[in-house]
């Protein structure tokens, strides 16, 4: 869904930034509330754009959340000098507060699900390069580091990096010469040309990421006479799964509209199996025909590793896919200097330079999970 925002206040970042808090659950001590705003612009902001807004009014945060931001608003708006015409905080600000806390529950209990909306701003390639042009992404995360025994259940700081690495790289035009290939591989070809399956799926960030990708691309560039690239999501977990079908068939999310999205177990034990032609996770990705894989945050338990490593080797086979891209929260060293010397006895393994912010400015919680950890992205390829 793409998002304009219109107001008599200009939206500097300063406002933009709070509405992206909010609507991300970011706590209210890590925000910079608009100070160098006129009482007025803040309340306006406030009012229209965060307490009014009708897709928030549709999929809000926690009541939880809610509660702690607008005391934190209320407190900061009291303090600013409100001597303006009509300098008084509006009753339906309060309201709200009082109903939050009325309807408060346990606070020492585990925060509850909650609806997370995260903001982008496509190239200008992809869309309207004016500032205040952005698309959403709404989803159902759980708000727990694991839940039901899977880390699944929430988004990851691996998946905004990749993200922001696709996104950046789905407008640009140059051609590019990409690792020890011999060929060179336009960039608008990993979105606009491949089906992509994505490994272990989680909350369905990155397939709704890739489903807006593959519909901008389509409206823009190509005519209504080439097929549609698919979309693959693949879990282990059948409650991960059911949760990432849930949030990209959101009506407020473009992958909703995608003609061709697909959803599917896929336990990568199944690929150390022989032989080779009795092998799930061969026919599965024989069948697939995904001309990129791609991965966030999926190596962190060493056990993982070898079925991976056979996971990725098996897709790679593929005279179909060209490469996959893996973006991998660097927890600990051991685990992945053990994964990337597993990987290189099979295939051809480079890193590549992203940065997270340049293109698509997500607002995360610079103190939040992950957000002191550093995210590496890998490209992998058969051996030449």
């Amino acid at each position: 869904m793409s998002m304009s925002f219109t107001s008599a206040v200009d939206f500097d970042d300063g406002l933009l930034n709070l509405l992206k808090g909010y609507s991300a659950l970011i706590p209210p001590a890590h925000l910079r509330f608009p100070l160098h705003h006129s009482f007025t612009e803040a309340h306006t902001f406030l009012l229209n754009q965060v307490l009014l807004d009708s897709h928030l009014e549709k999929y809000p945060p926690s009541g939880r959340y809610q509660q702690a931001f607008w005391k934190w608003a209320i407190d900061h708006l009291e303090r600013m000098d409100n001597g303006e015409e009509d300098g008084e905080i509006d009753t339906r600000i309060y309201d709200r507060y009082l109903s939050l806390i009325l309807g408060s529950s346990d606070p020492s209990g585990p925060p509850p699900d909650s609806y997370m909306t995260y903001y982008w701003k496509p190239r200008s390639s992809l869309g309207s390069a004016d500032q205040n042009d952005h698309e959403n992404i709404t989803l159902l995360e759980s708000r727990t580091t694991i839940e039901s025994g899977t880390t699944g259940l929430r988004t990851w700081r691996a998946s905004f990096v990749l993200a922001s690495y696709l996104i950046a790289n789905a407008g640009m035009m140059d051609t590019l010469l990409l690792l020890r290939l011999d060929n060179y591989l336009r960039i608008p070809e990993m979105i606009r040309d491949q089906t992509v399956l994505e490994l272990g799926c989680g909350t369905g960030f990155l397939g709704i990421v890739v489903a807006t990708l593959h519909q901008k691309f389509n409206q823009c560039h190509q005519s209504n006479s080439q097929a549609f690239p698919g979309v693959l999501l693949t879990d282990v977990n059948s409650g991960v799964l059911s949760r990432c079908r849930d949030n990209v068939r959101l009506s407020c999310n473009p992958s909703s509209t995608h003609p061709s999205i697909h959803f599917s177990t896929l336990d990568w034990f199944d690929a150390l199996s022989r032989p080779v032609n009795e092998n799930a996770v061969a026919g599965f990705l024989s069948k697939a025909r995904a001309g990129i894989v791609i991965g966030a945050d999926i190596v962190f338990d060493p056990s993982l590793v070898p079925p991976l490593v056979a996971t990725l080797r098996l897709a790679l086979s593929s005279e179909i896919t060209r490469m996959v891209i893996l973006a991998l929260t660097v927890r600990n060293e051991r685990t992945l200097t053990y994964f990337l010397t597993e990987a290189v006895k099979e295939l051809d393994v480079e890193e590549v330079p992203h940065t997270l912010t340049a293109a698509t400015d997500f607002h995360l919680d610079t103190t939040g999970v992950d957000a002191g950890l550093h995210v590496k992205i890998f490209i992998f390829t058969l051996h030449n």
